[in-house]
């Protein structure tokens, strides 16, 4: 496993101010590691299963560094003594960083698998940053990033948490139709963002990607497709079909495409999520 990140610390609790789902049975979320740390005194950790039968029971004192509790581990805390203090730390994976301690969206599992390709930072273009999910990511990992949008709140939340994180990235307003990026990038992503532009630019946009990516870098591209199998069922303004982002790329390198199915945050009017067919697409520049 790869390194994990603190993004919360909870306050110091005592027998009088702790809350009273820590001393029941509760679990930690998916994604999210806990470290408990006595400050003073003396605690009970019982581990518990789905069936509530104790499985584990473990004393701590301030000089115990305690095991971390692992995503979703049943357990509760029982403080001993009168005078027992102690704080939760909470951990993640890299990639959940912003979306635990932010509230963002978590960084696309596409960036995440393209790094298994891609390993040393480069010079990389975030087109349609939004909020900065994968440019802050990105950024954090040793990336030189340039992360643009044509929405202005996104910037200012994207550059509000770059600030508090001390993170360095170039961010500006861009309107991605225009299609006139002035610099060269070694990887271009543009991941949920080409369906909801115009369709008529696309050809010019797509275009103007390849040319401003140095020879040996990379394009990545998510964007929702319409086939006859699988007609999208949002109104977005742009659709890939069968084939067509590959076409665009005939003479790059392919190092994964596929047009598989995937769904959105959102649901029918049945409750389920939306399901249609994505156009995936690593592509590196001759």
């Amino acid at each position: 496993m790869q390194e994990l990140v603190a993004y919360k610390r909870m306050p110091i609790w005592t027998k009088e101010t702790v809350p009273t789902e820590i001393t029941h049975k509760h679990n930690t979320k998916v994604g999210t590691w806990g470290k408990i740390k006595v400050v003073t005194g003396e605690i009970k950790y019982e581990a518990i299963s789905d069936e509530n039968e104790i499985t584990a029971i473990h004393h701590y004192r301030a000089t115990d560094d305690i095991p971390m509790v692992e995503p979703q581990a049943w357990h509760r805390v029982t403080l001993l003594a009168d005078d027992t203090s102690f704080f939760v730390e909470f951990f993640c994976q890299p990639e959940d960083y912003f979306a635990k301690k932010y509230g963002f969206t978590r960084t696309h599992s596409e960036v995440i698998a393209a790094l298994e390709t891609i390993t040393e930072p480069c010079k990389v273009l975030d087109l349609g940053c939004g909020q900065g999910r994968n440019a802050l990511y990105l950024a954090q990992k040793g990336f030189e990033v340039t992360a643009v949008d044509h929405h202005l709140p996104s910037l200012e939340t994207l550059l509000t948490v770059m600030e508090a994180e001390d993170l360095e990235l170039q961010v500006g307003q861009y309107d991605i139709h225009q299609a006139h990026l002035e610099q060269s990038y070694d990887w271009i992503i543009s991941t949920v963002v080409l369906m909801f532009l115009e369709r008529e630019r696309i050809p010019a946009i797509i275009e103007n990607m390849q040319k401003h990516t140095n020879s040996g870098g990379y394009n990545l591209i998510v964007a929702a497709m319409s086939t006859d199998d699988a007609p999208c069922p949002m109104p977005f303004s742009f659709t890939f079909a069968q084939n067509e982002l590959k076409d665009y790329y005939k003479d790059w390198k392919l190092i994964k495409y596929n047009e598989d199915f995937g769904q959105l945050h959102r649901r029918d009017e049945n409750g389920n999520f939306l399901r249609f067919r994505f156009a995936t697409m690593l592509a590196q520049k001759p």
